[in-house]
């Protein structure tokens, strides 16, 4: 078989994963179309991922498909909406067979996982990065923004932030595999199912992707409020306090990136419904402070001043 870029497509990609009835066409044409049903609202969201800034140059295909994925489904969870489509973009220096095989194997599997049918992309040479674009649906006036925080809110965080960056730590390290730790780096898991259900409980969300603090700033910059954090409060896991001491514990659920957790705000009212949607997910949700009207996030507990707090999250430039 010849390698150019429409004899891969059609080998690797014409007939990924999930198929849906809602896809009118798909791969294959200028375009996708799509039947967007009545009475729900469209989110588009997109996400680059490239080599060696995002995931270690030489990764294997299966690892740059679940942490492409996750990037970009994790921006509808923190919407609460239901995965609808999604198109990617490859490119890649060379063509490795091997390599597009786990990536594409991987790829279809996340998409029935999810229920997200494959619409469209491109596949074109350069240095190796993978751009995807998801769109999701959600009942008209639904949407979870970032800038709902008021006042009095609750502010909770779903699973264990700073995992992630342990686990980036962890890929240079000899010695003991600590493997939830890496399975936070390799095999985050987008919280989509707590976003449905956040839908009419939420005043605001975001997803973790640069670091908790820095992201909850964005929340509340959105909002025109602050934040009162009781650092003691942040969910550390048992490996997590294997992996390191306390502080420094600390210090990565606040700053490191790519955990794709959600970090939302909650009326008081509603907190016995939050707990519910912990329960009936299984997913961890713990209330970690609360929204008051000064700008900016106030560290509350004794660890504060052990914490290295001097990148306050992961930033391009």
């Amino acid at each position: 078989m010849a390698d150019d870029e429409f004899a891969i497509i059609d080998q690797y990609f014409a007939t990924i994963g999930w198929q849906s009835d809602s896809v009118v066409l798909g791969p294959g044409d200028d375009c996708a179309v799509l039947a967007v049903p009545d009475g729900f609202e469209l989110c588009v969201s997109t996400d680059t991922l490239v080599s060696g800034i995002h995931f270690p140059e030489g990764s294997d295909g299966d690892v740059v498909a679940r942490r492409s994925f996750a990037a970009a489904v994790s921006d509808l969870a923190a919407m609460g909406a239901t995965p609808y489509t999604f198109t990617g973009a490859l490119t890649m220096p060379v063509v490795d067979h091997s390599w597009l095989s786990t990536f594409s194997e991987e790829l279809s599997r996340l998409s029935v996982e999810f229920k997200i049918p494959l619409v469209g992309g491109n596949l074109t040479r350069g240095p190796m990065s993978l751009t995807i674009t998801v769109m999701g649906l959600t009942p008209a006036g639904q949407a979870i923004k970032r800038s709902g925080a008021r006042e009095g809110d609750d502010v909770y965080v779903t699973g264990y932030p700073g995992e992630a960056g342990a686990g980036l730590l962890l890929l240079d390290k000899a010695g003991k595999r600590l493997n939830s730790l890496l399975d936070a780096y390799q095999s985050p898991q987008p919280r989509i199912e707590v976003g449905e259900g956040l839908r009419t409980l939420a005043s605001a969300a975001i997803d973790v992707s640069d670091g908790l603090f820095a992201d909850l700033a964005h929340l509340l910059d959105s909002s025109g409020v602050g934040a009162e954090i009781d650092v003691e409060k942040i969910p550390l896991s048992a490996e997590m306090l294997e992996f390191t001491s306390r502080d420094k514990a600390l210090s990565l659920a606040l700053t490191a990136g790519d955990d794709y957790e959600l970090c939302f705000c909650a009326c008081s009212s509603n907190k016995a419904e939050v707990e519910k949607l912990g329960q009936s997910t299984g997913v961890k949700i713990t209330r970690i402070g609360f929204i008051v009207m000064k700008q900016g996030i106030r560290l509350l507990g004794d660890i504060v001043d052990k914490l290295d707090l001097a990148k306050k999250g992961y930033q391009h430039f």
